[in-house]
Order: structure tokens, then sequence, then C-alpha cells
């Protein structure tokens, strides 16, 4: 009796174990964070000589999908490449997944108006069959890596 109630135990957890991490049922991606590796530093500033120079970038990203903002991420005050951006694990799912998604980055200025740095465009679910935990992304005047999260990262 002890036994088959051992076993049973046994292959029921290895049996929810393995259900748990079948990353092939995963028809969703979550995006952690980005990494903002490259940008023209010569981009348009909008800073002349009645407004002080405001320093270092400091960059936010705004993802759209299908032309309408999705999610504005926190200002990064990093002054170093790569520029990390909290997405905090940033979902897609649905039709969302198919869906043609743009990310813009921006310097937040204080005293004038955000400088467009650049932008870049995917479809998430071009991510799915690869699973890859870091994606690189190039677009207008910019480079930046996706950090992705799968169902079974730990």
């Amino acid at each position: 009796m002890k036994q088959t109630f051992f076993f049973t135990a046994i292959f029921t957890l290895v049996f929810f174990l393995t259900e748990c991490c079948d990353e092939s049922a995963q028809d969703y991606i979550i995006i952690e964070s980005i990494e903002v590796n490259v940008y023209n530093e010569d981009y348009v500033d909008d800073t002349d000589d009645t407004v002080p120079y405001e320093g270092f970038p400091e960059l936010y990203a705004i993802v759209r999908i299908n032309g309408f903002d999705y999610f504005t991420s926190e200002v990064s005050y990093s002054q170093a490449l790569p520029v990390f951006i909290d997405f905090e694990s940033l979902l897609f799912i649905g039709e969302e997944v198919n869906a043609q998604v743009e990310i813009l980055i921006f310097d937040d200025d204080e005293l004038t108006t955000e400088d467009f740095i650049g932008s870049t465009t995917f479809v998430p679910s071009d991510f799915l069959l690869q699973r890859n935990r870091r994606e690189t992304l190039q677009g207008v005047f910019l480079e930046l890596d996706l950090i992705l999260k799968w169902e079974c990262d730990s």
C-alpha cells in the first residue's frame, strides 16, 4: 500500500513539474526590460542659447501597438551604455502577439520638450520559436536588446 502511494506521488510530481515547464505551449511574450546599446549621440537636442544644457540624456521608452500607446517606462538615469530600461514584465498576449510593436526612445527633458532618440519595430510572435533570452533589434538611429522572460525561467 505504501509502495503504491509512493509511486503515485512520484508520478504525479514528475507529471506536474514537466507540464509546468512545457515552453512549447507558451503563446505569449514577456519583456522584462530593454538595454539600449547604441543610439545617435548627435540627435537633435532642442537646447539653445536661451535654454541651459541639461546634461546626459535620461532615456525612457514608449511602446506602441498598431500606432496606439501601450506602455510608457520610467526614466532611466544611467549615463553609460548599455542603458537599462525596466519594462516591468510587459506582457503581449492574444492578438498583441501578432501585432506590429514599435519602441520609441526619448530623452526626458525638464525644461524643453522630450527629444526623440530613435525607434525600432518588431512582431512578438517572431520570437516564439527560438525562445532566446535576449533579442537584438536595430532601427532608426538605435540598437537595443529585448530581455525576454519565458515560462520556465527561474
